[in-house]
């Protein structure tokens, strides 16, 4: 694995298709995608040549404004789990997240509407309700029969710079304990503990993820986060919920400052059970599996594909095998695109004609060639029809999401796939797409890499005929960046083995966790050495995803902002 600069222009096959081709990293919808969301990447530029290390070593590091965050549902039911011990998860019924990219935490993106305001109040009042109901003598430090005043005070100031993720200042402290003071006043202790619940949850402080400018700051200015702040982008990043007892008391102790120290807290964390719905939630989005509860199947082309299990059951084999890459195994890119363990439950196993289960890592053996993520069954009925295969879904997944390319269809090219042929094969029928002027452009890219799944039938089983006739599944990798990667292939193992060694999927795969983790992407005009640095630690660790993660946590985009109002003199803590 390696990252070289990029060919000095586009190959010849690609340049000819520009017509469809809008950019090697960019963003957009994907041309043609019959088998998943039409999102972007979220790429803010074309990678282009990395800027030498001298360079880079010379200056500051431009580091873009990034709004403050909106929390995201999941994260929302997370923080009110640990903050509370609520595990009801109440934000699932909230509105989605809006996003035309990839990912939900787009800090620009998702914002607050008056439907989830409504939705804020609802939940709080709930939440408020059940803590007072069950959880009352857990939360105050008095016996709730007897709670005064005092106690009332000291819990709200516990409470605060929990939820708020902070150290709060005085007139924070007084506008809570007034409203405590009037609530209890009027209702009881209790009520007054539920009424201050209900307001610290419906906080802009609670519900955004702020990050105060330093006083006498201007905009344009380059500031380092707080050690809170930090805290907070760590914890949110890697567990999706606020910072724990250690990593608040680091903050407090006012560590976090030095890198040394923040890695120690990333590298702690990475080890947590949040560290594991972290990584399922990012390729949860990454992926696209939330379509997963979407998808149908014909009953008549797959018998024995139970249409009430078999959507989730796909998402949890899809996210075993993940969670076994990253927490059992290496966690490298390459375990992840070549690993032939596929876990099922026994439904599955039974579908697949699965022919035995390992005892140590719980997967099954199942008839076929099976090389890491692409090959896995749920992707592949995912990336298909009711009734059968999609080269062209599959072939969109790959650029648009391994290899963070904008595919966009032409005008008024109408979009359908080919009429069923019970005396053809798949790919006959869609070789139409190459000959068909209107269609060429995009599907000489797309097509090539989606026959090479032709192995895997709309449900992800393996077989070598269609309706008769030997599955042809050679293709064609071409449109990289990396042209040395360019090439033919015999079927998706030979793919995923092509990707690997391309310098395309490795960048990509730093521009998706970095977007995931800042809640924008990596501007690659204003951040180059970011980049450069991120790319290369990448690369010498030999692909180690969470070694990425620890990169990404120890950079400047992440540890520095750019200020887009001036502070004010006394603001902050």
């Amino acid at each position: 694995m390696r990252f070289r600069s990029p060919a000095p222009a586009l190959s010849l096959a690609a340049s000819l298709l520009a017509g469809c081709y809008h950019g090697l990293t960019g963003d957009g919808a994907a041309a043609h995608d019959d088998g998943g969301d039409a999102g972007d990447a979220g790429d803010e530029g074309d990678p282009g040549e990395v800027p030498p290390a001298a360079s880079c070593a010379a200056t500051d590091p431009t580091v873009p404004a990034t709004p403050m965050r909106l929390l995201t549902r999941y994260e929302y039911d997370n923080t009110v789990r640990d903050l509370l011990g609520d595990t009801t998860r109440p934000a699932q019924g909230f509105a989605p997240e809006n996003h035309s990219g990839l990912f939900e935490n787009d800090a620009v993106e998702h914002q607050v509407s008056k439907d989830v305001v409504r939705q804020y109040l609802d939940a709080a009042e709930g939440i408020a309700a059940r803590a007072v109901a069950e959880r009352l003598a857990t939360l105050v430090p008095c016996d709730p029969a007897v709670g005064d005043a005092s106690c009332g005070h000291a819990f709200v100031e516990t409470l605060l710079p929990r939820a708020f993720r902070r150290p709060v200042d005085l007139a924070e402290r007084n506008a809570f304990v007034a409203l405590f003071d009037a609530a209890s006043a009027q209702y009881g202790f209790g009520e007054g503990i539920a009424i201050t619940l209900q307001a610290v949850l419906q906080s802009p402080q609670f519900l955004y993820r702020i990050e105060l400018d330093p006083p006498g700051a201007q905009p344009g200015d380059r500031v380092a986060l707080s050690n809170h702040e930090l805290a907070t982008r760590l914890s949110y990043f890697l567990t999706a919920s606020m910072p724990d007892t250690v990593l608040r008391a680091s903050a407090d102790a006012g560590e976090l400052d030095d890198p040394e120290a923040l890695e120690l807290q990333a590298r702690r964390l990475l080890e947590s059970d949040g560290a594991r719905e972290t990584v399922a939630q990012f390729h949860r989005q990454w992926l696209g599996l939330g379509a997963l509860g979407s998808v149908a199947k014909d009953p008549a082309a797959f018998p024995g594909l139970d249409p009430s299990t078999f959507a989730g059951d796909w998402n949890d084999s899809l996210q075993q095998f993940i969670a076994h890459v990253f927490f059992d195994g290496d966690a490298t890119l390459s375990q992840l695109f070549s690993a032939p363990e596929v876990f099922l439950t026994p439904e599955l196993a039974a579908f697949y004609v699965a022919a035995g289960q390992d005892p140590e890592t719980g997967a099954w053996t199942i008839p076929g060639k099976h090389a890491g993520l692409l090959t896995q069954p749920g992707l592949m009925g995912l990336l298909a029809y009711p009734d059968g295969s999609s080269p062209v879904a599959r072939g969109v997944f790959v650029r648009k999401r391994l290899l963070c390319q904008e595919l966009s269809p032409p005008p008024g090219v109408a979009i359908t796939p080919p009429a069923p042929d019970p005396n053809a094969t798949t790919r006959e029928r869609f070789e139409q797409h190459s000959t068909d002027p209107a269609c060429a452009g995009c599907h000489r890219l797309i097509d090539p890499i989606g026959f090479a799944f032709e192995n895997y039938d709309g449900a992800g089983r393996w077989r070598t005929t269609e309706n008769g006739t030997p599955i042809d599944a050679s293709g064609e990798l071409v449109g990289l960046l990396d042209a040395d990667a360019e090439g033919e292939m015999a079927d998706a193992a030979a793919l995923s083995a092509r990707l690997l060694d391309s310098r395309d999927l490795q960048s990509c795969m730093v521009q998706q966790w970095s977007t995931f983790a800042l809640g924008r992407g990596l501007d690659h005009e204003l951040e180059p050495c970011t980049v450069a640095e991120l790319q290369a630690q990448f690369d010498g660790s030999g692909g180690d995803l969470r070694e990425l993660l620890v990169a990404i946590v120890r950079s400047d985009a992440f540890r520095y902002r750019t200020v887009q109002t001036a502070g004010e003199e006394g603001a902050g803590p």
